[in-house]
């Protein structure tokens, strides 16, 4: 029997292109995409960037997909900002067996659980939630209000780790209906890109300047003040001023740059490079070039680019605020992970030189990293949905009132 899998998310994404054309070869579910807008598609500002992106990887090929119409072109993909009324028609057209949304962020989501809990279709959440970040007192019992109620909505979710489970089960999804997810990457593509590591690695230090010995540290993402990307940069000026061959290669753009490059030229750093922008394509010969990968946010759902790093075999350096340290997630600690204190630059500075003097330690964390990676693949994350598709159709709607969210 052919499972109807009908997928609601906000727009074209490039990490999950990959993850919607595998899917779609797989010969028992039947599904179809239905995007809240076409952001993403053309080149567009992002607003944490600061600076035009558009995107080098193809984000609509290869699989069945509708543009939801909309009335303006959302400035920001926020609750109102992301409403498709016809999201309704939409689905009464495909006639879903299983409906899944990503999140409760988008007044089109909200549509989506009404309807699905007036046909009796089981409505399938997936998000990156975790209960790492604490929001102010006030807003913690409004977001618990709210997203309660999206909950009573819920029959089933996938989770991408261990926080990401927790939450749900905080959030009253029973265990029987928790099924094991990834946020995925496309790894073979990842290690395509660079058949010839040793020379890319080689091609890239040369450009930037970065001796073929130096121990390159990588911080890929945007430029902002809760990734703090500076943190690496000072932990490894201090490293690089007691003698040891400690580099930092920061991947990305954002409005902290002028405050990096401000502390370099104040503190004459020699051992940071900052390269602005990088496109998806271009991405594995960055790793390729770095020796560890470190991910310093003070709030972080859950990166992929610790995923995408570790199908690079990078071991990761991570902040004990980041969503996705866990015996079973994608950062385990004292496997592919060490973790450290958030803002405590010392401690990050340690745990570099940890990973660059113990050897042993370094090439057991590559290989457990490229490990774990295999997990996250978006063959086997395409896997992991349609078995929670079929299963939930199976079960059916965990709640039979009628109602709506709002």
């Amino acid at each position: 029997m052919s499972i109807r899998l009908a997928i609601v998310v906000s727009h074209p994404i490039q990490h999950f292109a990959p993850w919607h054309r595998e899917l779609a070869q797989v010969a028992d579910i039947n599904s179809n995409v239905y995007f809240c807008s076409d952001t993403g598609l053309r080149r567009y500002v992002d607003p944490e960037f600061k600076i035009p992106v558009e995107w080098d990887i193809p984000l609509v090929d290869g699989y069945a997909h509708e543009f939801l119409p909309i009335a303006r072109r959302p400035k920001r993909t926020g609750f109102l900002g992301l409403d498709n009324p016809q999201v309704t028609i939409a689905l009464e057209r495909f006639q879903p067996n299983v409906v899944q949304v990503f999140g409760y962020a988008h007044r089109t989501n909200w549509r989506v659980a009404s309807w699905a809990r007036r046909r009796g279709c089981p409505l399938l959440l997936y998000s990156d939630s975790n209960a790492l970040a604490v929001p102010a007192w006030w807003k913690r019992k409004l977001k618990q209000t709210i997203v309660r109620r999206f909950y009573s909505y819920v029959d089933g979710a996938l989770f991408v780790g261990d926080n990401n489970r927790n939450y749900h089960l905080a959030y009253g999804v029973p265990a029987s209906r928790l099924f094991q997810g990834a946020l995925p990457i496309h790894r073979q593509r990842l290690l395509q890109a660079i058949p010839h590591r040793a020379e890319a690695r080689r091609e890239l230090r040369k450009q930037f300047n970065i001796p073929i010995d130096a121990f390159v540290v990588i911080f890929c993402g945007k430029y902002v003040a809760r990734k703090r990307p500076l943190d690496l940069v000072r932990a490894a000026h201090s490293l690089f001023g007691r003698g040891l061959p400690i580099w930092a290669l920061l991947v990305g753009e954002g409005g902290e740059r002028r405050k990096i490059e401000s502390f370099c030229t104040t503190e004459t750093v020699r051992n940071a490079v900052l390269t602005g922008f990088v496109n998806q394509s271009m991405i594995p010969t960055h790793f390729a070039a770095a020796d560890a990968l470190a991910v310093t946010s003070s709030y972080d759902a859950h990166p992929l680019v610790v995923s995408e790093g570790a199908a690079c075999g990078l071991p990761v350096i991570i902040s004990d605020q980041v969503g996705c340290i866990g015996p079973n997630d994608t950062a385990q600690p004292g496997r592919n992970a060490v973790v450290y204190p958030c803002g405590s630059v010392q401690r990050l500075a340690e745990c570099i030189e940890q990973l660059w003097r113990d050897r042993n330690l370094y090439q057991r964390m590559v290989a457990e990293s490229s490990h774990i990676s295999e997990s996250q693949d978006v063959v086997a994350a395409a896997q992991q949905l349609a078995f929670a598709a079929r299963k939930l159709h199976e079960l059916g709607p965990l709640h039979t009132h009628q109602g709506t969210p709002l």
